[in-house]
């Protein structure tokens, strides 16, 4: 599945996308001084400066502290320049390259440049010629040693922000593309040097990602987390306040043993008073017999001096600063080596399983170019000076040209080719046989057939008498309304109901009854249907006119004209008007338990939808009720195959993976669904993008597939009058089959026991489980279905409340039914807001 990103993050780029697109198009970028700039900034001279830059940049600290040099003046003097030149570069690039406008490289750079106060000794670096202190009596003594190692871990963090500058020195690599030897201009060469860039490029970002972070939680391994100087100095302080001077002297000898085999301790003592921030020293001679076991640092910053109000220790830690600066060293360098050898690995991985074959092709295409090019002008006679030049042209266009080519020479072949004869009357059979088999086709057949379309073509002259909906009892309000009930016609309007449906749901011009014969041919049908159709409770001609006005409800409100053809359409009101065709009024279960010969027929496999299909095929079996007489071969395999699948798809057993498949359609693509507002859908039935998706010929489909089923089982969704009515309608029909499973003696099916049923109840039900998803998944694909939804959670709302009414429940049994309720309601209301799931 399909996982969108969140949505202020696609609103993000889609704000970078414009901004990128506007500095494109804007009259700064095209100038000769942007130009200029960019090129400067992209050439080789600058970014040799901006190596040495970056060099000085990701290096001076580390190598000062190594050095251990007590000044800050050459870090001053080099590195302000630096960070002066990253920012300049950073603000140029920004403003002359849309490919560095809010990409990665411009974020790292941001954090890059910045980062360097860190650095700079008069900004916010440390300063060489001043030492750490402590105090001993702050309870955060602790907490600021942690601190500190957290700055150091955030300022390396930083530092890595840098190293995305080299990404883009490696483009002037050989292997990445810059400077190749063979200097090819194929399109080959340009995919090779682009996908190994492209490739090098992620995994080096990944891996400054990674040193970035992973510093992170190195926090608390540095040598000070153990506050031993801290616990010394307090020792040694409660000796010298007692006035125990050899017990300190002591204690010093024990402090200078226990630092002996460490790379950092203690190297002077003294006592004295604090003041503010610092310690002052004395001039005490008390303790001048110790003997520490360390000297001096050369850096001051690599002092830490730890006090209490009366005495301090000063620990020499450079030591562990020039180790810590020495892998800083390491790391980067490991880095560098780490995206270089990444971009190599990768640039020959890419070469060999992709770039290599693509040559060979291209080669092959050339090769072929000159073949067909030489060919095409024996057949089209082109002069010499149209030759097209081959080893010089760019693949693609080459191709381009080859397909050309091709199309004129495969024109030209077939207009040349034997035609068949315009009379074929005074040929004998051998003839017309020889003309067959040289064509592939029957030749006698295919004038008949089109001397029937020039036929058909003629009757359009004579249109059938126009006919409203009004003039068969019903108005136009409710016949263009979910308020529509079959159930209230009578017979012969439901008929007259559903050719009106039929016949009239395309233009004259644009239809498939386009003639009174062809009405004729059309009433013909729906009268052999109705024969065809059991009187039952439910599954009556009843339900297939209401049925054939629900899909074309869809159809209409939904826009399909966008992405149906009309043929799709008429395939869908046909398959709508035959689709429960002979429908005993028992279920596909019932039959396969009784062993009925429809279950042995088909193997338990949808047997009523199958023997619906087979029906509706032996009716237009007879040419004066085939409504599918005026249609090509490949008109009638495409309806046919079009009214299989979708009558096939109303077995219910298909409703889960149905819902499933609208909801996968959805989720697959909800950034383009997303993108209109409820309000734009009243005005738009359907988005341009979503036309692309519909058109596809796996979600049209499904679309088909959901029109019917929809229609098949929108009784829920209709207003209340209608939906009470064909409630009651289906449940007698489902009590029907009860009757029969109890005297028959088989197993009792769910909502068919007429004694024990709840009727409101189980519409509830119902609609929760079966109805009310669907229609979700309809209702985030086609807002404009928001009256199904709001139907439906009235509807659901009434039938609880006529359950509240007739059982009289408890009030915990009534609020879990009233929460139920209000659940679906809110999912319907989600669902035609398009509110994320």
């Amino acid at each position: 599945m399909f996982v969108p990103p969140p949505a202020g993050l696609s609103t993000s780029v889609n704000r970078a996308t414009q901004a990128r697109a506007t500095l494109l198009n804007s009259g700064w970028y095209k100038s000769p001084l942007a130009q200029t700039v960019r090129g400067i900034l992209h050439g080789k001279r600058f970014v040799a400066v901006m190596v040495i830059a970056l060099f000085l940049a990701l290096f001076m600290n580390d190598i000062w502290v190594l050095a251990g040099i007590n000044s800050n003046l050459w870090l001053n003097l080099l590195l302000t320049p630096v960070m002066a030149l990253f920012f300049v570069e950073l603000c140029a690039l920004t403003a002359v390259d849309i490919t560095y406008l809010f990409s990665f490289f411009q974020f790292m750079d941001i954090i890059g440049t910045f980062s360097m106060v860190f650095d700079i000794p008069w900004m916010l670096g440390t300063d060489a010629t001043k030492a750490e202190t402590y105090s001993s009596d702050d309870d955060d003594a602790k907490r600021n040693l942690m601190l500190l190692r957290a700055l150091r871990a955030a300022k390396i963090g930083a530092r890595a922000g840098r190293l995305s500058r080299v990404l883009r020195f490696l483009r002037f690599l050989p292997f990445m593309g810059g400077n190749r030897d063979d200097q090819r201009t194929g399109i080959a060469s340009l995919i090779s040097g682009k996908l190994a860039n492209l490739l090098g490029t992620r995994v080096a970002c990944l891996t400054i990602l990674l040193v970035m972070v992973v510093p992170v939680f190195d926090i608390y391994t540095f040598p000070q987390e153990d506050l031993s100087q801290l616990t010394w100095v307090d020792r040694l302080s409660v000796n010298m306040m007692d006035g125990r001077i050899n017990d300190t002297l002591d204690e010093l000898q024990m402090m200078t043993e226990y630092y002996a085999e460490l790379p950092f301790g203690p190297y002077e003592v003294c006592t004295g008073h604090s003041v503010e921030d610092d310690f002052v020293c004395d001039t005490s001679d008390t303790l001048a017999s110790w003997e520490p076991g360390f000297s001096a640092p050369p850096r001051q910053s690599s002092v830490v001096k730890v006090y209490t109000d009366t005495f301090m220790v000063s620990f020499n830690m450079h030591e562990p600063a020039q180790r810590e600066a020495g892998i800083g060293i390491c790391t980067i360098c490991f880095i560098v080596f780490l995206m270089v050898f990444s971009g190599l690995a990768l640039s020959s991985v890419v070469t060999e399983l992709a770039v290599r074959p693509l040559e060979r092709m291209l080669e092959k295409v050339q090769e072929i170019a000159t073949t067909v090019f030489k060919f095409s002008a024996e057949v089209t006679e082109t002069e010499a000076d149209e030759a097209v030049v081959i080893d010089n042209s760019n693949e693609m266009k080459l191709l381009e040209k080859v397909v050309q080519k091709l199309a004129i020479i495969a024109e030209m072949q077939t207009t040349s080719a034997l035609r068949i004869p315009e009379k074929t009357d005074d040929m004998n059979a051998e003839d017309i046989g020889i003309l067959s088999m040289m064509h592939g086709v029957n030749i006698v057949e295919e004038k008949e057939k089109a001397q029937r379309r020039l036929t058909a073509t003629k009757r359009k002259q004579a249109p059938p008498p126009h006919m409203r909906i009004e003039d068969l009892g019903v108005t136009l309000d409710v016949y263009a309304s979910w308020g529509f009930n079959a159930l209230r016609l009578s017979q012969d309007q439901r008929r007259r109901v559903a050719e009106f449906t039929i016949a009239r749901f395309h233009e004259s011009s644009d239809g498939f009854f386009n003639s009174q014969e062809d009405v004729l041919t059309l009433q013909r049908f729906l009268q052999a249907l109705e024969k065809e159709y059991l009187p039952v409770p439910f599954h009556s001609f009843a339900h297939a006119a209401d049925v054939v006005h629900g899909v074309a409800r869809l159809m209409r409100v939904t826009g399909s004209e966008h992405f149906l053809s009309g043929l799709e359409q008429f395939s869908l009101l046909i398959a709508a008007a035959a689709h429960d065709i002979g429908h005993p009024g028992v279920n596909n279960g019932f039959l396969s338990e009784v062993g009925h010969e429809l279950a042995l027929e088909y193997n338990d496999r949808s047997p009523l939808e199958n023997m619906h299909c087979a029906k509706l095929y032996k009716i237009v079996a007879n040419p004066q009720a085939d409504v599918f007489g005026n249609l090509t071969k490949d008109q009638y395999k495409e309806v046919r195959k079009h009214c299989i699948e979708t009558i096939l798809h109303t077995d219910m057993t298909m409703h889960t993976s149905m819902v499933k498949d609208l909801q996968m359609l959805y989720q697959m693509n909800m950034e383009i669904f997303s993108d209109d507002s409820p309000d734009d859908a009243q005005v738009e039935p359907v988005a341009l993008a979503e036309i692309e998706i519909f058109t596809e010929a796996g979600a049209k489909t499904l679309v088909m597939e959901a029109f019917l089923h929809s229609a098949d089982v929108s009784n829920p969704c209709r207003s209340w009058e209608v939906t009470q009515m064909w409630a009651w309608q289906c449940l007698e029909e489902f009590f029907m089959q009860g009757d029969q499973e109890k005297e028959k003696g088989i197993p009792l099916q769910f909502l068919n026991d007429r004694d024990k049923l709840n009727k409101p109840h189980s519409q509830i039900g119902f609609i929760e489980f079966m109805i009310a998803p669907l229609f979700a998944a309809n209702l985030r694909l086609w807002p404009r279905l928001h009256e199904l939804g709001d139907n439906l959670g009235n509807n659901m709302a009434s039938w609880k409340d006529m359950w509240v009414e007739q059982t009289s429940p408890g009030e915990e049994e009534k609020a879990k039914v009233v929460a139920r309720v209000d659940k679906v309601r809110k999912s319907l209301e989600d669902s035609m807001n398009r509110t994320p799931l």
